[in-house]
């Protein structure tokens, strides 16, 4: 009986399977750029804490001070990469295509487009 009732189960699984594997199978992947959304969650973090913005003279880092330590930002290669006191660096986000900042009297403008396109995004830092 205990037999019978195994196959029982047995059966009513190998049954559901082909239909449970073609519903995963039809589900897209969705591509999603994660280290572009830490980048994002990440400077924003930093500038609400900030004190202090500044930009490199030569406008390829941008760094936020609150008074404790400075975090910059800038590109290296195709990587933005993130430093803390001007020691050390963290790899942000890959797949950086466009990493350009534009210095204004009142107002950092950060412009970032990743390779695949799917990212881009201006930043707007009040100083």
């Amino acid at each position: 009986m205990e037999a019978l009732a195994a196959l029982s189960v047995a059966a009513l699984i190998m049954t559901a399977m082909p239909a449970a594997i073609s519903y995963f199978a039809s589900m897209s992947d969705a591509d999603h750029d994660f280290e572009a959304d830490f980048f994002v969650l990440d400077i924003t973090d930093v500038y609400k804490k900030s004190e202090k913005i500044t930009v490199s003279r030569t406008a390829t880092s941008i760094s936020f001070d609150d008074g404790k330590k400075v975090i910059s930002y800038r590109r290296a290669g195709d990587r933005i990469i993130r430093s803390v006191d001007g020691s050390g660096f963290v790899t942000v986000m890959f797949g950086v295509k466009k990493f350009d900042i534009g210095d204004e009297k009142d107002h950092a403008r950060l412009e970032i487009e990743g390779e695949n396109g799917e990212f881009n995004e201006t930043f707007t830092f009040k100083k």
